[in-house]
């Protein structure tokens, strides 16, 4: 199928565009100013809420340029400083892309220890302690060589199998929607069992074990929690989230006893005297954050239930994925994978990440050379990059899985294809193999239940 052509598109800044920009590049320039800090806190929490939909941050780019400023950061969106941004060591803050986090609800941090979440802490030669130790342990621990053996035997190949079945039973009965918004089973519930049992070893057959792991993860809504403003949902009950910070405890049970974990050796300097439950809270901060919901997100594109987003001006939302893969070739997995990083590029399941300025710099923003303080947050918008007509050229908002340069240019897993500075998604590997599976198991039982019904 060949992709359509879009057309050019001719936005201009609205008076709220241009008053938001200059308010928060003068507010950025001068933090200690009063009116900086009574104002940009309240700025970044509510713009940084609203830029998580793709076609905000996508607007703003296309209105005010490469640089500009968004929800108290500073954005700096060509695809070169994207690329050196995401293959240099970092400093960190309080942030996930443009949405705040609570420092108050961070693993270590909530039982009075110290910080172990791995996207707030900065790598060394960026002035941080931990990053690096912490991060090495999770690899040897979760990312190894026994996961790879799991995610290949009986188990997860019945799991992915009954996944199928699943959605063959609710295509047929015309219920599609609930094949991805059940958080019991199907996608929802194929999502918890196989990545609890590929990574943690936990036995997928233990539903009391699941049930207390789904109900955190996806029934309450646990993610918010470690966001600013959880603490509101939290003293008002909303989607039962008083529960939240037990089911935060038990599920890091949970991970502390599982299998992965026989073996764990404590206070090993290698790691910086990482503890068990340590190591097991960050786990519940990365399941939650993003382990649980980057497949979730990329899945419901890739089998075509979510639309690409509306880019204001395109017509990428009118792209049909379902026809894509219905047009793949179900037995050449380097092929898929290419169509999951299609989908990916046009709709990132994490669309931004951030860094913290180490030292001052210069940059023009609405046609002003304006100096940033170190200190100030940027942030580093890997949407733009994968939308960037510099690198994809005019058919960047179109859909082709054949474009050049796809997997070494890619931004979708915090880094530049294979190259980064040792942040790229520590379950990079298992998402893309997962989800190969997905599209070919799925996709066959698809193909098989839909000639069976004309």
């Amino acid at each position: 199928m060949r992709p359509t052509t879009i057309p050019e598109t001719n936005l201009q800044p609205s008076f709220l565009d241009k008053a938001l920009n200059h308010f928060q590049a003068w507010a950025i320039e001068n933090p200690q100013n009063l009116v900086s800090r009574s104002f940009l806190p309240i700025i970044s929490f509510v713009e940084g809420t609203i830029a998580n939909d793709p076609p905000y941050l996508d607007r703003k780019r296309q209105v005010l340029g490469n640089a500009f400023c968004c929800a108290g950061e500073v954005v700096l969106g060509d695809f070169k400083t994207l690329e050196t941004a995401l293959t240099s060591p970092q400093a960190r803050d309080w942030r996930l892309g443009t949405s705040m986090l609570s420092s108050s609800h961070s693993p270590g941090v909530d039982q009075g220890g110290r910080n172990v979440l791995l996207i707030t802490l900065s790598d060394p030669a960026a002035g941080g302690e931990n990053h690096d130790a912490f991060r090495k342990c999770v690899d040897n621990y979760f990312f190894n060589e026994g996961m790879v053996m799991r995610q290949n035997d009986q188990v997860a190949q019945r799991l992915l199998n009954k996944l199928a079945a699943d959605y063959v039973d609710r295509i047929t009965n015309h219920n599609l929607e609930e094949f991805f918004n059940n958080d019991q089973r199907d996608w929802m519930g194929f999502l918890v069992r196989y990545l609890h049992y590929v990574v943690f070893g936990i036995n997928p057959d233990d539903q009391a074990t699941i049930r207390i792991i789904t109900n955190l993860h996806y029934t309450k809504r646990g993610t918010l929690y470690y966001f600013a403003g959880s603490s509101i949902l939290e003293k008002l009950n909303i989607w039962g989230f008083r529960q939240v910070p037990e089911l935060v405890e038990q599920v890091a049970t949970i991970y502390e006893n599982s299998p992965a974990l026989a073996n764990f050796q404590e206070n090993d300097p290698k790691y910086h005297k990482m503890t068990r439950r340590e190591l097991a809270k960050l786990m519940v901060s990365l399941m939650s954050i993003a382990g649980l919901q980057g497949p979730l997100h990329l899945g419901k594109t890739a089998m075509g239930y979510q639309s690409l987003p509306n880019y204001q001006g395109r017509q990428t939302d009118k792209i049909d994925i379902k026809n894509y893969w219905d047009r793949l070739d179900l037995n050449d997995r380097s092929s898929i994978q290419l169509f999951l990083l299609e989908c990916a590029r046009l709709f990132m399941p994490v669309s931004a990440s951030h860094r913290v300025a180490t030292e001052p710099f210069t940059v023009t923003l609405a046609g002003k050379a304006r100096t940033f303080p170190k200190g100030t947050k940027i942030l580093i918008p890997m949407l733009l990059g994968m939308l960037s007509e510099d690198i994809w050229g005019k058919t960047a908002y179109e859909f082709n899985a054949d474009r050049e340069n796809l997997c070494p240019f890619h931004m979708g897993f915090n880094s530049v294809g294979s190259r980064h500075a040792g942040r790229i998604c520590p379950g990079k590997d298992l998402a893309l193999e997962m989800l190969t599976n997905v599209i070919i198991t799925v996709g066959k039982a698809r193909r098989s239940c839909l000639s069976q019904m004309l």
